[in-house]
């Protein structure tokens, strides 16, 4: 039996900062960001799906809204997408045959107007390339016009080509990405912010309209093990890469209790991965190589069946229960194996998975 599930609850409430006023200076401390609640088992509400400005087939418009509306229509808790500048010539980009990358800036408010529950968020923005101005402004509109449906998912980013798009020293990204979300937050929670940082300057300057999310949307902080204390400072959870039972128990979930004692915060484990419903054990293993580039873009060794949701529906929903079980609070599941399969066979495994994993659950 499954220790905890994620609920969806009333998903016009609201959650108030402490004093009520709104008026602190830094991240608000101490309240639950999250409209999830710890429940018995669970279900595709604790499931959101990840959709990509980029493939194999050229990106399109319509067929990210039909996917989106899609997992809308199935339950899933919330549609997310990347933020690249430019493409990687690196890991599986490179059997691309095209580098087209829609702006997923753009793309966002398009797929909040063409849906109406699903939350719409982002999987990550990369603080460091924009403002902190720009950036609070963008994404406090974006949840206003969404009826308070955006997850502001955040990290410090990869890739070189998105730092020198825009004339960002890489090195720089863990300094910039922190005043930027000091800065960020406060534009948020405060009448009037004055702030001084190394890099970004701030005086007197008023930000309105406010999020409809109080404090603020929820900050989804993307990274690895040194980014835990920066998910409790300023987020709801932190979004591991494929982490596995025995990582999550013993290494993620005492790291997160540590750092949120410390703030005095309640910050979540949320698991990225990849999910491929099987018919059969020799579909899995047809479908072997492409789990494996997936899954080895940090580590070429990895075992892609000890860290994706794959298999049998049984092997799937059971995979979903070890790790919640291990403290995965949220999984951000991949089908479309971040570009290598096209929208129409993600859209079927998302079906198949809704289908035949979900009364599993």
């Amino acid at each position: 039996m499954v220790a905890c599930r994620l609920a969806v609850v009333d998903k016009t409430c609201r959650v108030e900062s402490p004093s009520g006023s709104g008026m602190q200076r830094g991240p608000a401390k101490g309240h639950n960001r999250s409209e999830l609640e710890v429940a018995d088992v669970p279900s595709m509400a604790d499931l959101s799906i990840m959709v990509f400005p980029w493939g194999v087939e050229r990106p399109s418009m319509d067929e990210t809204i039909e996917i989106v509306k899609l997992a809308e229509d199935l339950g899933f808790y919330s549609a997310t997408l990347p933020t690249h500048m430019t493409m990687s010539p690196d890991w599986l980009f490179r059997t691309f045959p095209n580098d087209d990358v829609l702006d997923a800036l753009v793309m966002a408010p398009i797929l909040a107007a063409a849906t109406s529950t699903i939350r719409i968020g982002f999987n990550a923005i990369l603080p460091p390339l924009l403002p902190p101005y720009q950036w609070a402004k963008y994404l406090s509109t974006l949840d206003v016009v969404s009826g308070g449906r955006l997850i502001v998912g955040a990290a410090m980013g990869w890739w070189e080509e998105d730092f020198t798009s825009v004339g960002v020293d890489r090195r720089k990204r863990g300094r910039l990405f922190d005043e930027q979300l000091e800065a960020i937050t406060r534009l948020w929670t405060e009448e009037r912010v004055t702030f001084q940082g190394e890099h970004y300057q701030l005086d007197d300057i008023p930000l309105e309209p406010k999020p409809v999310q109080k404090p603020y949307p929820p900050i989804w902080i993307g990274g690895g093990v040194k980014s835990i204390e920066r998910a409790a400072r300023y987020g709801e959870c932190i979004l591991a890469f494929w982490p596995d039972e025995v990582q999550s128990r013993d290494l993620w979930i005492p790291g997160l209790a540590e750092a949120g004692r410390e703030h005095g915060t309640d910050p979540k484990l949320a698991a990225f991965t990849f999910a491929y419903v099987a018919d059969s054990q020799a579909d899995l293993d047809s479908y072997g190589d492409k789990l494996q580039t997936a899954v080895a873009f940090d580590d070429p060794t990895i075992d892609p069946k000890r860290v994706t949701i794959s298999g049998s529906p049984e092997a799937c929903a059971e995979r979903i229960r070890a790790l919640h079980d291990a403290g995965v609070w949220h999984f951000v599941v991949e089908f479309q194996f971040h570009g290598l399969e096209t929208v129409g066979f993600a859209m079927g495994q998302m079906e198949k998975f809704a289908e035949e994993v979900g009364p599993l659950l």
